[in-house]
């Protein structure tokens, strides 16, 4: 799949995202002109790479493109330190990847997908929950970068069968809605959520995930009771042996990353811009939910 011809890429394109050669250079001349003239972001990217992401992953709707690109600036600022990979926190990255924390499969699955497989098992006394959101970040931005996965998006697996309670609590309810709503302006399909085996004190963690989710992100989250249903979601070819699959789990972590070094440059100068927060405050206002949440947190 990622070994596409240019036409093969080109029908791909037309197919996932209603994407043509006119309406990308029309739409492209469009966001640059409206990046040009925004009220509080300044001194932003608007080369090809870094804005198709954002078109492809909202399918040209440039209302909708607009939005999501504020809120992803708007929200990296907010939470810059889960943005921060220089030094020792890039490195608690890569060594939180390598223990197969989480993993990306190393083949797409058959509508060209790349599948995110978390198992939610980590030493609680080397790595802290700002770890795991940063290398969430980290991934998701490399995988960005793909053409081909700017297309066909992305299935996420987060299993919870190991899950113990210090581990699930280590998480600020308040930070998991952040990160959830924070997909939605990511610039990726994200097209499948799958949660495993979620234990029943992760009753108020699914209800944060489903709050912050979009109406139609909700329909295709998907809760599994154990990871014997993946198979119905997932091709057991794909998967590692370590989940009964049939794919070598430290030869997809090892090729993971080789593809975050590869795209390194590009994660990390993603936010490269200047923003004023204080007229920034006006939109962060009107974000969706929010209510919802403060009414959450007070029942």
């Amino acid at each position: 799949m990622d070994n596409l011809s240019t036409l093969e890429v080109c029908e791909k394109a037309k197919i996932e995202v209603r994407e043509d050669e006119s309406r990308k250079q029309q739409s492209l001349e469009q966001f640059r002109e409206w990046i040009g003239k925004h009220p509080f972001i300044k001194n932003c990217r608007t080369d090809d790479g870094y804005l198709l992401p954002f078109l492809r992953s909202k399918k040209y709707n440039m209302n909708r493109v607009f939005d999501s690109f504020e809120k992803a600036l708007i929200f990296a600022k907010e939470h810059e330190d889960w943005f921060d990979w220089k030094g020792e926190k890039l490195q608690k990255v890569f060594d939180l990847l390598d223990t197969g924390f989480l993993k990306v499969l190393k083949n797409r699955d058959r509508d060209g997908r790349r599948v995110i497989l978390c198992n939610n098992e980590m030493d609680l006394d080397k790595f802290t929950a700002d770890d795991v959101f940063r290398l969430n970040c980290v991934v998701v931005l490399a995988l960005a970068n793909e053409e081909i996965t700017q297309l066909c998006g992305v299935t996420y697996i987060d299993d919870f069968t190991s899950a113990t309670m210090k581990y699930i609590t280590m998480f600020p309810l308040k930070s998991i809605y952040d990160f959830t709503v924070q997909l939605r302006a990511t610039p990726i399909r994200l097209k499948n959520i799958i949660l495993v085996g979620l234990p029943s004190f992760a009753t108020q963690f699914v209800n944060i995930v489903k709050l912050g989710l979009s109406e139609v992100m909700n329909k295709r989250l998907q809760t599994l009771n154990d990871n014997t249903e993946l198979w119905n979601f997932v091709d057991k070819s794909l998967v590692t042996k370590d989940y009964g699959g049939d794919a070598d789990e430290k030869e997809a972590i090892e090729d993971f990353r080789k593809v975050i070094d590869e795209n390194i440059d590009f994660v990390r100068n993603f936010f490269d811009y200047e923003i004023d927060m204080v007229k920034a405050e006006i939109l962060k206002d009107t974000h969706e939910n929010v209510g919802s949440f403060r009414k959450l947190e007070i029942d």
